[in-house]
């Protein structure tokens, strides 16, 4: 080596070796020499810790802090004593306005303010509100209370006369809409599906759908301008006349319709929700079949083999609600497996509307069920019918409600809207009773 190196550098002394030098808090710089390089004892290396990689509040399922703490919530909007009632007359933004502030904390809308409902999600930033807003809250908390006051009903066991005056407008213009079928017959074309002559029946749906909807909510709501909220709802749950597709997203549109009659005082989900469900929600899912069968309405977003059926979602959701709860009915002691058993699809072919929608699928689609929808067919083997349920659940909030291009498409107004839900709203749809008082049994 370089014998002049070698003398620059002190020799250690055998008494008094060299102490290890403690680790500085950051590397030193390069010393200019070769030879100290060589000679010098490597240097420690600092610990590093990046930060932790950290997905969008709406796509990881966490808070906005990440850490499991409570989500701050807006403080609720309060109407002073002073403030003059408003009126049908009241300009549409303070109307849209004064409904957006008290929709996360009220339970039933204003009458005075409705608002036209319109498609608002339109980027990731959209969408990340949308997962703790009113809209979100209240479709889950729908669902759920339906859920709840179905355990063990059937179809055959809800009398339609015996349901809500807008219950049975609805089911009566439901029946109206199934007669256009008749006078619209799918006209001659090359492919099968996706028969334009489904243009002419959505177009009529369209022109009458204001009247459809006065009927239903009766006068004193009309003439509040609750109709106009609603048209949008109605008109979308039938499929879209430009593309002449039918899904999930569609499906979405007439649940809120109900939501807002139930948000607007005519139905009740906790009293109501088997005639909203086995009676309205199954004639609307009946015409639906009867339009896909005429027209061959194409899957909007099939998943194909891996999906549960490329039209609906919640016939199976709440046909396992059906299934669900404690009880000794015919529907609860069957178990998921009887959909391979040729006499309980018999049996029960009349009320559920598990084994409806399982029937219409291999209906539609040939050969086994294992071979063109194996996730039904898995289904089958879950244990019992709560698990199939819960699982439907977060499958139904994950893959339909946690998703852009649906709720791109959907619509938002005074009461589904996009403003922040209050904390009761959530943990309601969230599925968590109310907290009794403390000392009140």
């Amino acid at each position: 080596g370089n014998s002049n190196c070698r003398l620059s550098l002190p020799a250690p002394s055998p008494e008094r070796p060299f102490p290890p030098a403690p680790p500085p808090p950051h590397p030193p710089p390069p010393p200019s020499s070769a030879c100290l390089l060589r000679s010098s004892p490597p240097l420690p290396l600092l610990p590093f810790s990046a930060p932790p990689h950290r997905l969008p509040a709406a796509m990881d399922g966490k808070t906005e802090e990440g850490d499991g703490k409570k989500k701050r919530q807006p403080p609720p909007a309060t109407a002073t004593a002073t403030a003059p009632a408003a009126t049908p007359a009241a300009t549409p933004a303070a109307a849209s306005s004064s409904a957006a502030k008290s929709s996360s904390t009220s339970t039933s809308a204003s009458s005075s303010g409705y608002e036209k409902a319109e498609k608002k999600v339109k980027d990731p930033g959209d969408f990340a509100k949308f997962k703790g807003s009113v809209a979100h809250a209240r479709v889950l908390a729908f669902i759920l209370e339906v859920s709840d006051s179905i355990h063990g009903v059937g179809l055959s066991s809800v009398d339609a006369k015996t349901a809500p005056e807008p219950i049975k407008r609805l089911t009566e213009a439901l029946s109206t809409m199934e007669s256009w079928l008749k006078e619209i017959p799918p006209i001659k074309q090359p492919m099968r599906f996706g028969n334009k002559a489904f243009r002419q029946w959505h177009a009529r749906l369209v022109e009458n759908a204001v009247a459809i909807l006065k009927t239903i909510i009766g006068k004193e709501l009309s003439e509040a301008g609750a109709h106009e909220e609603l048209v949008p709802y109605l008109t979308a749950s039938f499929g879209n006349p430009t593309r002449i597709d039918y899904g999930t997203g569609h499906e979405l549109n007439f649940v809120a319709l109900l939501i807002c009659l139930s948000e607007m005082g005519l139905i009740d989900p906790r009293k109501d929700g088997k005639a909203a469900c086995l009676v309205a929600f199954q004639r609307y899912i009946e015409v639906m079949r009867s339009i896909q069968t005429l027209y061959w309405l194409e899957p909007a977003g099939s998943k194909g083999v891996w999906g549960l059926d490329d039209y609906n979602f919640l016939p199976l959701l709440w046909g396992a609600a059906q299934h669900a709860g404690r009880g000794a009915t015919a529907l609860q002691t069957t178990p998921p497996s009887a959909i391979h058993d040729a006499g309980a699809k018999k049996a029960l072919a009349g009320d559920s509307l598990y084994f409806q929608a399982v029937a219409f699928v291999c209906k539609v689609k040939s050969g086994h069920l294992a071979e063109h929808s194996p996730m039904l067919n898995d289904i089958s083997g879950v244990p019992s019918w709560k698990k199939v349920h819960s699982g439907l659940v977060k499958m139904y909030t994950n893959e339909v409600l946690g998703k852009f291009p649906i709720i791109q498409h959907f619509f938002f107004g005074a009461i589904l809207s996009l403003e922040p839900a209050s904390s009761e709203l959530l943990a309601k749809a969230a599925g968590q009773k109310p907290r009794k008082p403390f000392g009140k049994k």
